[in-house]
């Protein structure tokens, strides 16, 4: 599970560097309103998501260590 928590941290980095990157190209108000709407979304379900996978890794970690 950690390894996960990991892989989603990671490849989260690399698509706001992305994001980051288009403004660059793409800054207009179309731009705006998409990070406005999607976004801004976005980026709050990916921390509640990384916050959950977190605790179950806890949770999980928990569950090997009484069951030995």
């Amino acid at each position: 599970m950690a390894e996960a928590v990991n892989d989603q941290h990671a490849a989260w980095q690399r698509l706001t560097l992305r994001w980051q990157e288009s403004e660059r190209a793409w800054n207009d108000p179309v731009r705006r309103e998409f990070e406005k709407r999607y976004w801004q979304a976005l980026t709050q379900e990916n921390q509640a998501t990384a916050k959950e996978m977190e605790r179950l890794a806890q949770v999980l970690a928990q569950a090997r260590r009484s069951v030995r």
